[in-house]
């Protein structure tokens, strides 16, 4: 009997469902994050279409791009709000690590957005 109890651990094991329990969630958890960039005012649209052209080719969760002009100094804040499961967050890390290597963009930053209740 030992060996009937093995050889169908082994089964599920090497058909990838012994790691799954019957509870398991069909729907991957989708979490809220945001990226921060701080850029040149003269290179703001630049940064803009390059963070639409990138979201529009990996995404298909929806997001929300806000831009802020700084009153005193030549600098715009793009503030990117977005909810993603751990599977897709690499797009994210995509994209801060492609707005890391543009000239006009100062700072960058992403980071997970606490959720309230939890």
């Amino acid at each position: 009997m030992r060996l009937t109890k093995l050889e169908t651990k082994l089964e599920n094991f090497f058909n990838g469902s012994y790691f799954h329990s019957a509870a398991a969630p069909a729907v991957p958890v989708r979490l809220p994050y945001q990226i921060l960039v701080t850029c040149r005012s003269q290179g703001a649209s630049q940064i803009e279409q390059l963070i639409l052209s990138q979201l529009q080719d990996a995404c298909q969760q929806a997001y929300h791009l806000q831009m802020m002009t700084r009153e005193l100094v030549p600098l715009v804040d793009l503030t990117l709000s977005m909810t993603c499961s751990t599977a897709e967050r690499a797009t994210l890390v995509r994209l801060v690590s492609r707005l890391g290597l543009e000239k006009d963009v100062r700072s960058v930053c992403w980071q997970s957005v606490p959720q309230g209740g939890r």
